[in-house]
């Protein structure tokens, strides 16, 4: 018969070793065992990631934490919703989790991991699914998600929920779909002061982001290259925002056409001033985005009644017509 090892009653001078001895991925596996476990792997193993990447499926959690960026060495975490499939390989045994083996419910193991390795910003969260756990307590404490994605197989009950806790903490929202039932209901999730609202619907031929829905959006960037406005559209933005009509939070406007674009029925009944393609200019955000800058060379500056410059650049790129509009300080 195997005696348990007491480790938790060592003597602090001895635990300091052994902690020193362990692998990234047992400290971490050790901190899951009990409150008292955790407090000890912070202070005889202070880790610190450099990017945590959280992903939600219908039936587990997976969670990759990255300590060297150079390296790129992740540790991979599962935690299934019910018991595990019984594992032979003894590596996987250390990084799969349920309730029952770990004592701890879906939302407090993603917390017991976010604060042992001391992570202050999460790199990327995924919503693939709507999980069989509650993970939005958990949400409700992140304060800072780089990049948030909403996939397509995400229900819209779950993403909508998602998009109200974490909106506020993320840099960069990626849309591939549009969970809200009515157009009401997407602009309301429009004007609530996003930061940098990416939305890819292409595989959603019904879906069509009106000129409506970009007046009233008040993302500080945006990026509309599947959102299928025409070039008429674009030019009425353009003249809405030379009125003052449009929200004033916008930096920068990305967007993309199939349709012929010249500088006739783009820039056609605005007043611009061309500068030279050799001469470069840096746009800078007020807030860290997904880049703290943009620079580009060329285009068209136009003013507001108020005096308030914006530039317009546009290029062909395989067939398409890529516009962007930046609103300088």
């Amino acid at each position: 018969m195997t005696t348990p090892f007491p480790l938790l009653r060592l003597p602090r001078l001895a635990l300091l070793p052994v902690f020193q001895q362990m692998a990234s991925i047992d400290v971490i596996a050790f901190s899951l065992i009990s409150k008292k476990a955790r407090n000890l792997s912070k202070i005889f193993r202070k880790l610190s990631a450099s990017s945590v990447n959280v992903t939600v499926e219908s039936d587990h959690l997976y969670i990759c934490v990255e300590f060297e960026m150079w390296r790129q060495m992740g540790l991979k975490y599962y935690f299934y919703t019910e018991s595990a499939p019984q594992l032979v390989n003894a590596m996987f045994q250390k990084i799969t989790f349920t309730q029952e083996n770990s004592g701890l419910s879906a939302s407090k193991w993603l917390e017991r991991i976010l604060d042992v390795t001391n992570c202050e910003s999460i790199k990327h969260l995924d919503l693939k699914e709507s999980p069989l756990v509650d993970v939005c307590d958990t949400f409700g404490k992140l304060k800072n998600i780089r990049k948030l994605y909403i996939f397509k197989n995400c229900p819209n009950s779950f993403a909508k929920k998602a998009l109200e806790i974490v909106s506020p903490v993320t840099r960069e929202i990626i849309l591939f779909k549009i969970p809200f039932e009515t157009r009401e209901e997407f602009q309301t999730f429009l004007k609530s002061n996003l930061n940098y609202l990416n939305i890819h619907t292409s595989t959603f031929p019904t879906f069509k982001f009106t000129l409506e829905d970009l007046m009233v959006t008040n993302a500080l960037k945006l990026n509309l290259n599947d959102g299928k406005l025409n070039v008429k559209e674009i030019n009425q933005f353009f003249k809405n925002w030379m009125e003052n009509k449009c929200d004033p939070r916008l930096e920068h406007l990305e967007l993309s056409t199939s349709e012929d674009v010249d500088e006739n029925n783009l820039l056609g009944g605005l007043k611009t001033v061309s500068f030279s393609r050799d001469r470069e200019k840096t746009f800078r955000y007020s807030k860290p985005l997904d880049s703290p800058s943009h620079s580009f060379s060329g285009g068209y500056d136009i003013w507001r009644a108020d005096r308030k410059k914006a530039t317009i650049t546009f290029g062909d790129v395989w067939g398409m017509t890529f516009i962007s509009f930046y609103a300088w300080p």
